[in-house]
């Protein structure tokens, strides 16, 4: 009997280790996403000067290698595509868990969408929730946000992702890209993107120079703001800089700059430091047909200038300028930087040929196997 049981208990262990590492394998819903979120858990501990926190925004206007080969300061865009103001009092919080950032960044696009279901967004969530570490903190942003007859499949991720055997060569490329994060210490690109695309817009672009006109936030928007900012002032976090990116504002976008106003009078409210880089376009040097790749992100040239406007903006008042780090940090830095740049003259050569691709952490092997992405 005895040995029966040893061997039945010993039967489940290994079928639960198997279930757990398949569970693993299997979870994807977003590879860049995916990748972006775990590489922020592989820098060094309290190696990171800034931290970004925002939707594509984020990671499509600032090139953390470019900052560091300019300025001498590290960063990372810990930021999902859509990613809602509801997640951002957690990310706040496994920032901290994990850096001692100087500062750390956050683009406001999360509360300006006007549909009080986007802040609970299953698409939107597992972006982000699916790829954090097990932790209290992930536990409790589950109970949190996540509407209730959703939260099993939360806890128990292969009720979800079973279905991607389906897909296994979304779940190979994530598999492989982890390890090779693992294998060099870290992300080359530290989820920074771009995409090969300079797209003219067929709509007015206005010029909000001056204009300070509102709209109200939605009221879950509203309300996960307001908690975000009251966390940050009750625990004392206060080098939090709100900002929002440059964007083609068009008779479409123009309630989010609406909105975006709003925002920024809450922010204020509770004290925090907010800057608006959509009405610092002519400063930027931003051409509204040439830098972009649509209406809401920048493209290759509006990356490279925003990234160094905002790195001298950073410099200026957050004083980051040459941060001092270990040579091993400096080394994977400058391959870091080294990375970037070979990978932004990549996009050129993209452009050149009009081949239009999403560039990312796997773009050594999209270039080596030539493949392209389409948006």
């Amino acid at each position: 009997m005895k040995k029966r049981i040893l061997k039945l208990s010993c039967f489940v262990l290994i079928f639960m280790l198997f279930l757990s590492g398949a569970a693993g394998f299997l979870k994807v819903n977003s590879l860049p996403d995916s990748v972006r979120i775990k590489g922020f858990y592989l820098e060094s501990g309290d190696s990171l000067d800034m931290v970004t926190i925002g939707a594509s925004e984020t990671y499509t206007s600032i090139a953390p290698g470019l900052l560091w080969k300019e300025f001498g300061f590290t960063s990372y865009n810990y930021s999902v595509a859509g990613s809602p103001i509801s997640i951002v009092k957690s990310q706040v919080k496994e920032i901290l868990a994990n850096q001692d950032p100087k500062v750390i960044v956050i683009e406001i696009n999360g509360a300006l969408q006007d549909d009080d279901e986007y802040q609970t967004d299953e698409k939107r969530l597992r972006k982000y929730i699916d790829n954090m570490p097990w932790s209290a903190n992930k536990i409790n942003t589950i109970m949190d946000i996540v509407p209730e007859d959703q939260r099993t499949e939360y806890f128990i991720p292969f009720l979800k992702y079973h279905s991607n055997w389906q897909s296994l060569d979304l779940c190979i490329a994530d598999f492989y890209l982890q390890a090779r994060m693992r294998l060099e210490g870290g992300s080359r690109l530290k989820g920074f993107q771009t995409i090969s695309g300079a797209e003219e817009t067929k709509s007015k672009v206005i010029d909000v120079t001056g204009d300070t006109s509102v709209l109200p936030l939605s009221e879950k928007a509203e309300y996960y703001l307001r908690d975000l900012l009251q966390y940050l002032k009750d625990e004392g976090i206060d080098n939090v800089l709100f900002m929002r990116a440059p964007h083609r504002i068009t008779k479409k976008s123009y309630p989010f700059y609406q909105r975006a106003n709003e925002a920024e009078k809450i922010i204020r409210e509770y004290g925090f430091s907010y800057v608006d880089f959509e009405t610092q376009k002519d400063e930027i040097g931003l051409n509204m047909m040439e830098d972009f790749y649509n209406n809401h992100h920048l493209n290759l040239y509006g990356q490279k200038k925003f990234t160094e406007y905002f790195g001298n903006y950073m410099v200026e008042y957050y004083d980051l300028k040459d941060s001092v780090h270990s040579e091993k940090i400096i080394k994977s830095w400058d391959k870091s930087a080294e990375d970037t740049e070979d990978c932004l003259e990549y996009v050129k050569t993209m452009l050149k040929d009009k081949k239009r691709s999403i560039i990312n952490e796997g773009w050594k092997e999209a270039r080596r196997f030539h493949l392209t992405t389409e948006e």
